[in-house]
């Protein structure tokens, strides 16, 4: 088993700093299908589901063994994914369809979206997708099955569920949304765009570019922004052990971001081509989008 050791820069009483150290374990290494693309990764039910890219299956995997148990058949270029309403939701890119996966009987329902979905999550009741193609954030009622509502944001991207809002990204920044009166509450401008997004306690953070902007909820302004290596070619992050965890995919590496510091405090060695991480009770599954397997780590 490897071990990487991440470095944590944590914010003393005073505003001085001191630093800690975390060793982050490689729990595993879960392979899938050869040329499978494995793209992203979210809990439902009693398993970790996967979405695989070139071979258009979500593969379910047992937690507690690493091992792949089952599959069903979705639609093509599958990638972002999320749980609610006791289903998996996944974007189906090439296909224009959202699949909803039901988590107990594995059976799946085709839901017609706007053109090339890249983004799918679960939020305040609905599930939500970004219809790149179309420019268009999409809500689909799930009672329904079928999109209920839709707003324009130009290349819109990456969308998550966050402090009472949905807030996606596109061409000219992030929009935020209300879920309940379907109104658009603000506009935060990035230059260049915003791609990826992610949640901490007190922050929503968007890729950008040149690397990351952080958000102020309470502001809805940019309080911070951390230049990364590589840059654009950064994937979807996410918030693991306190820290936010960035894809670097041509890299195949992940860089470890301090809020406290807003500062790359550790990079870390992944699979080929990491494009999504998600955080599952604790740990980060990190599929590997460029190869055959996904890997485990806990912070």
């Amino acid at each position: 088993m490897r071990r990487f050791l991440l470095v944590l820069l944590v914010a003393g009483a005073a505003g001085s700093a001191a630093h800690a150290a975390l060793q982050a374990h490689l729990v595993a290494k879960i392979a899938v299908a050869r040329y499978s693309s494995p793209c992203a990764a979210s809990a439902g039910g009693r398993f970790v589901w996967v979405a695989e890219y070139s071979q258009s299956y979500l593969v379910r995997v047992d937690p507690h063994t690493n091992k792949v148990v089952g599959k069903v058949k979705i639609g093509n270029g599958s990638c972002g994914l999320a749980y609610g309403a006791g289903a998996m939701w996944v974007e189906d890119t090439n296909s224009s369809t959202v699949s909803r996966v039901s988590v107990t009987t594995f059976k799946r329902r085709a839901i017609k979206v706007d053109a090339i979905p890249y983004d799918t999550t679960f939020a305040f009741g609905s599930a939500w997708t970004t219809a790149f193609g179309a420019g268009e954030l999409d809500r689909i009622d799930p009672a329904r099955n079928r999109v209920a509502n839709r707003w324009r944001v130009g290349g819109a991207t990456g969308v998550v569920g966050a402090f009472g809002s949905v807030w996606v990204t596109g061409l000219n920044g992030v929009e935020r949304i209300d879920p309940a009166s379907k109104k658009v509450l603000a506009t935060i401008p990035v230059t260049g765009g915003a791609s990826w997004t992610a949640a901490s306690p007190d922050s929503v953070w968007v890729t950008t570019a040149t690397g990351l902007a952080r958000i102020d909820p309470q502001s809805n302004t940019i309080s911070a922004t951390v230049p990364l290596d590589g840059a654009p070619k950064i994937g979807d992050p996410d918030f693991v052990g306190g820290m936010i965890w960035v894809p670097q995919i041509a890299a195949n590496s992940i860089a470890i971001v301090d809020p406290a510091s807003n500062t790359v405090v550790s990079t870390v060695h992944a699979g080929i081509g990491p494009f999504v991480i998600t955080n599952i009770a604790g740990d980060a599954w990190v599929p590997s989008w460029h190869g055959s397997d996904i890997w485990r780590f806990s912070p």
